[in-house]
């Protein structure tokens, strides 16, 4: 890894650490602190995975930035470099997190973070290695767009959880027939794709795609993932975000612990849904749709 890289992520990684012990207590070895925070096993679970999480972004974060400072652009002059520290980074971390719930047994870790750390520890390499690709195939399609003319569709991507019958029945119900009313393609991934490589399918429809809406509900990392691509790209201009009134958290539904919209998209400007009521969905999209094509043509077509 580069030094001045190595030197920027290990203090952030440090902080972060030091940010976990803090809300932990038991990991400083006190149970009468832990007895004391009255913090469940479950919490404390939860804190250490999205620690892990926390990191890996960081050494992603920590390459843009050191790039921006060099002038280098080192995501991709120093692509299997990233590769590599992502799967060493990634590999530690999910060891650290496994170790520190272990110890969490001796106060009677709960079936529900045991089940959160099972899937953790399924998922987490595999996701953090796909973090990598995405930044990487970020930068050379922005290359890319930045040396071609871009020829828009007239297809509006939706990005979203599939197989949910909840998020199904809004797909047809609000997505479909709001673009459909505007003359527009709705696309989704499972319904519209080419039988290639999944991500590169995704990735052409994000660049192609006249506008982008992301469902945020139920969190879901590969939709962060796809929106993540949409902003490394500057598609600012066409992307329109949305998620069930319950992530807000303000709303009266909002549960801690419950799903959320996650610290890198917080602070966007986010149209909140309410399952009750379908048809004030359908005008503030229709709304926001309108308000991204009109600065569209405005810039030309330019995002």
């Amino acid at each position: 890894m580069d030094s001045l890289v190595f030197k920027k992520f290990d203090l952030k990684r440090r902080s972060i650490h030091e940010e976990v012990k803090d809300e932990i207590p038991q990991l400083r070895g006190g149970r009468s602190l832990m007895m004391e925070s009255r913090l469940t096993t479950r919490t404390a679970t939860k804190i250490l995975i999205e620690s892990a999480e926390r990191i890996v972004q960081a050494l992603l974060n920590t390459y843009e930035e050191v790039g921006q400072l060099t002038g280098e652009d080192m995501v991709l002059t120093r692509a299997d470099e990233i590769r590599q520290s992502m799967n060493d980074i990634a590999n530690e971390e999910s060891q650290r997190v496994l170790q520190q719930v272990q110890s969490l047994r001796d106060y009677d870790i709960s079936d529900e973070a045991q089940s959160k750390t099972d899937i953790f520890s399924s998922n987490f390499l595999s996701d953090a290695r796909t973090q990598a690709e995405v930044l990487i195939e970020t930068y050379q399609r922005k290359k890319k767009n930045n040396e071609l003319k871009i020829s828009w569709t007239n297809e509006v991507f939706v990005i979203m959880q599939i197989g949910n019958p909840e998020l199904d029945k809004i797909w047809q119900d609000v997505y479909v027939s709001v673009i459909s009313d505007f003359k527009m393609d709705p696309r989704r991934i499972d319904k519209h794709n080419e039988g290639r490589f999944l991500m590169s399918e995704i990735a052409d429809l994000l660049n192609r795609s006249s506008l982008i809406i992301a469902d945020l509900t139920n969190e879901r990392p590969n939709c962060y993932l796809e929106v993540g691509y949409a902003l490394g790209v500057e598609k600012y201009n066409r992307l329109i975000l949305c998620a069930r009134e319950d992530h807000h958290p303000e709303s009266p539904n909002f549960k801690k612990g419950g799903p959320k919209v996650h610290f890198d998209i917080n602070g966007y400007d986010i149209l909140f849904w309410n399952p009750a009521k379908v048809d004030d969905f359908k005008i503030g999209l229709a709304k926001k749709i309108q308000y991204r094509l009109t600065v569209q043509a405005k810039n030309g077509g330019v995002s």
